[in-house]
């Protein structure tokens, strides 16, 4: 199904809104309780990824004159989370991975939302990657030789359709 654009612009130029300054630090993420229940809790880091679009070029005898594109292209979603002792979260990911590499594909792409919380803890806004699947999960670098207790991370990628603002 196709993204359809909705601008979100207010034309109403005689409201004014408080707007309060967007916090890095507030925010959850949801795929799919049933299927991977333990992968949302965890989440440490999350960036929303670029968006692009490649312009095209037409070429004259004086000089390339440059077009805007046709397609966007969307960047990798990463994310980095810690990994409970259990290893659940981790091998919700590792076997999302090795389900898709064996064939089954019915029911595996999954929509990922990020709920943004405000300044009060609502959600404010929510960005929903469409049909999201793992690319990778990272390694889990154990070392005795640390002198300090650190969680273990992990770091999965995701690919997708696009995203949407909601």
């Amino acid at each position: 199904m196709p993204y359809e654009l909705k601008p979100n612009i207010d034309l109403d130029t005689n409201t004014k809104e408080n707007l309060s300054f967007l916090t890095p630090t507030s925010f959850k993420m949801t795929i799919d309780k049933l299927a991977y229940p333990n992968v949302e809790f965890t989440i440490q880091t999350i960036s929303i990824p670029d968006v692009s679009m490649d312009g095209a070029s037409y070429a004259t005898p004086s000089r390339n004159v440059a077009f805007s594109g046709d397609k966007v292209n969307y960047a990798q979603l990463a994310l980095t989370f810690i990994v409970d002792e259990k290893l659940k979260n981790y091998s919700e990911i590792h076997d999302w991975i090795l389900k898709m590499a064996n064939g089954d594909t019915k029911g595996i792409n999954k929509d990922i939302t990020i709920h943004i919380m405000s300044s009060h803890n609502n959600v404010s806004k929510e960005i929903q990657f469409v049909d999201a699947y793992p690319t990778s999960v990272s390694a889990l670098p154990f070392d005795v030789t640390s002198t300090s207790t650190e969680f273990l991370v992990a770091t999965a990628t995701f690919n997708y359709s696009y995203f949407k603002l909601l």
